[in-house]
């Protein structure tokens, strides 16, 4: 018979902990920690350390030290021999909330007047690491649509709404998500990095992004870009629907549209067009 004793660490006499990868700029016990902490995310509300251990590639001793870390912290708490997510996060979560929601609030009065003006879904995305995490949005009433959640994320290469933030990140941050891009969702999704780079090159110059059956071969979108009162792009507004209607209209009508209704969001968050 086995036992699992969450608050008894293996016995080791191995050097302090060095988990994770240490690439780049990256510190490898701190990004261990972070990715503990994304165990979480997609809805585990409890893992014992043999759990967290396996999940993540470290030796159980390692786990253990790097969670009584959390723990002290107050990002995790324990419950019997199983972790669950601590409450520090809660006062973290509202701060990182105020700007979510003071974007949402500058938006909302723009989707509801572009979703009105075309009746295809519109939605609001924002940089979350490499990827784009969906922050708002509003469905069209066509039984053929597309259909965005919020909370969806999905990779920075792919997509009108992602290029569109992609091509607004430094070097250093662009290098990395090009490194680790995916694979192809379908035929027409760019998969080579000097094309995409040649891409994001236009999208710049031009101001806003295109996409033409990338993640979905059925569907088409046009994105523009969402400043801050500091000139840094947060978000891109994005107009999607179905490529039986997306014809003259994603470099037509609904380019406008978008364009328009992002530099209103923009100013409204304080940012001077040049």
């Amino acid at each position: 018979m086995t036992t699992d004793t969450a608050d008894t660490p293996e016995t080791s006499t191995a050097p302090p902990v060095a988990a994770g990868p240490a690439t780049d700029y990256m510190i490898g016990p701190v990004a261990a920690a972070l990715d503990i902490m994304l165990e979480f995310e997609s809805g585990q509300r409890e893992l014992r350390v043999a759990d967290i251990a396996r999940r993540i590639g470290v030796t159980r001793n390692k786990a253990f030290r790097l969670i009584k870390t959390l723990e002290s912290r107050g990002f995790l708490q324990r419950v019997g021999d199983h972790y669950r997510v601590g409450s520090r996060l809660l006062t973290l979560g509202e701060v990182a909330a105020q700007p979510i929601e003071a974007l949402r609030a500058a938006a909302q009065p723009e989707l509801d007047a572009l979703q009105a003006q075309t009746n295809e879904t519109v939605y609001l995305l924002a940089p979350l690491g490499m990827e784009a995490i969906c922050i708002s949005r509003i469905e069209s009433t066509h039984s053929l649509r597309i259909s965005v959640n919020v909370g969806q994320k999905r990779p920075l290469t792919a997509g009108a709404g992602q290029k569109m933030l992609l091509s607004g990140q430094d070097e250093q941050h662009l290098t990395q998500v090009l490194k680790h891009r995916g694979p192809a969702f379908t035929e027409h999704t760019i998969t080579d990095e000097g094309e995409l780079r040649r891409q994001l090159e236009e999208i710049r110059q031009r101001g806003y992004s295109l996409s033409l059956g990338e993640v979905d071969s059925g569907a088409g979108a046009v994105a523009a870009p969402v400043y801050d009162y500091s000139g840094d792009m947060i978000a891109a507004l994005v107009i999607g629907g179905a490529m039986s209607r997306v014809s003259g209209n994603v470099e037509g009508a609904w380019r406008d549209s978008v364009v328009s209704a992002a530099h209103r969001i923009s100013a409204t968050l304080g940012h001077h067009q040049k």
